[in-house]
């Protein structure tokens, strides 16, 4: 069974067009492309689990805090900076 579609704003019945756009609570432009997705949710974590998990991130963030204890934080900046543009290539940092 199909779990999402992916559409062109200009191809799209009047109707549904306008049902998408009282959604959005915007006008749709003709470029732009409407993805719908179904899914079926999940239970949120308990109380219990959410406080584990909590902890395991503090956890986890401390060792890697631990490991750039002696790293200028330009340096640190400049690491995030390659990251991001890694995946992002136009991505600027402000100055």
């Amino acid at each position: 069974m199909q779990q999402s579609s992916l559409h062109s704003a200009r191809t799209l019945p009047p109707p549904v067009r306008k049902a998408l756009e009282q959604f959005l609570g915007r006008a749709l432009d003709d470029a732009e492309a409407v993805s719908v997705r179904a899914y079926q949710p999940h239970e949120a974590p308990s109380p219990v689990q959410q406080q584990a998990m909590a902890r395991e991130l503090r956890r986890y963030f401390a060792q890697i805090d631990a490991k750039c204890v002696n790293v200028p934080e330009s340096e640190q900046d400049e690491i995030v900076d390659e990251a991001i543009r890694s995946v992002r290539p136009g991505y600027r940092p402000k100055q």
